[in-house]
């Protein structure tokens, strides 16, 4: 009867051992692939989406955002110039960014190089961008608008410009401050917007889409969320910055504007902790048609 309770409690320790064994090569496993592996990677993400606010030439309409770079240690200028050359590849229309460049102001010096690289970046009507709240911070208000200058970016602070296309048609497009640590005017910034035009609203901070639904706007473009950065399968993400807890991660649309749909970009960098997971660094390309 001793010599079976010993085998018994035998067999139960090895069965312990081994499924401590297991969760912890599991746990590593996700640790090494969150950590190292998945925020290397890069996707193209593709959105169709139709429109009957402007006649489209040659079809469609190619528009490329990228978001929340996060320029520093984790993401350096070698892999800006990555991702300069995707969105290149693409032959764009347009390219938005929708802010975050650099990840911490104070200790990041390679100014001029990103600069040069984002200066590289073409599309045949024009590149856009908005403040984020990493771009205020640490006294990156001037640096940044500096640098998107120089890159021939036009930077939209609670601003709209419109770009005209070969058949005529015009994109409007319109732009506002951070939420966070910017300074906030949606009213200003659709002055002089109509419903004739494809009206792009830019903002850095998804969660303002309630503020514009009841402006014209056919697309809105936003970062800031990284999707989460960190998403628990069956759980979502258990955290998100403020002004992006609504609406956090791809397509969005609106019972009370039919016309518009928001987009939320998943990032490329990462800030806080260099983890991704679930969220694979992302460029979006918008394929914009009449049908």
């Amino acid at each position: 009867m001793l010599l079976k309770l010993i085998k018994a409690v035998i067999r139960f320790v090895r069965w312990v051992i081994s499924i401590s064994v297991t969760l912890v090569l599991i746990a590593a496993g996700i640790y090494i692939y969150a950590r190292y592996i998945e925020p290397e990677l890069l996707i193209i993400k593709e959105e169709k989406l139709v429109t009957q606010s402007i006649s489209i030439p040659k079809d469609t309409l190619k528009i490329v955002q990228f978001s929340d770079v996060h320029l520093g240690e984790d993401f350096t200028i070698t892999d800006l110039k990555r991702v300069v050359e995707r969105i290149n590849g693409l032959k764009p229309d347009l390219i938005i960014f929708t802010g975050d460049l650099i990840d911490d102001n104070k200790g990041f010096t390679e100014v001029e190089e990103a600069s040069v690289l984002l200066g590289q970046l073409q599309a045949t009507y024009g590149k856009f961008a908005v403040y984020g709240n990493h771009d205020h911070g640490g006294n990156g208000t001037k640096r940044y608008a500096k640098i998107l200058a120089a890159a021939e970016f036009k930077l939209l602070v609670n601003d709209n410009q419109y770009v005209t296309l070969e058949n005529g048609e015009r994109i409007h497009l319109i732009g506002i401050d951070d939420k966070l640590l910017g300074t906030v005017n949606i009213e200003k910034a659709m002055e002089g917007i109509q419903k004739s035009n494809y009206n792009l609203f830019i903002s850095h901070a998804p969660d303002v889409a309630d503020e514009v639904t009841g402006y014209p706007i056919d697309l809105q473009l936003s970062g800031h969320s990284h999707g989460g950065q960190v998403r628990i399968p069956f759980v979502g993400a258990p955290f998100t910055p403020p002004y992006a807890n609504k609406y956090i991660k791809g397509k969005y649309t609106f019972e009370e504007n039919e016309r518009m749909v928001l987009y939320v970009n998943s990032g490329i960098g990462t800030s806080q902790v260099r983890y991704r997971l679930g969220n694979i660094p992302e460029i979006t390309c918008f394929l914009i048609s009449n049908s």
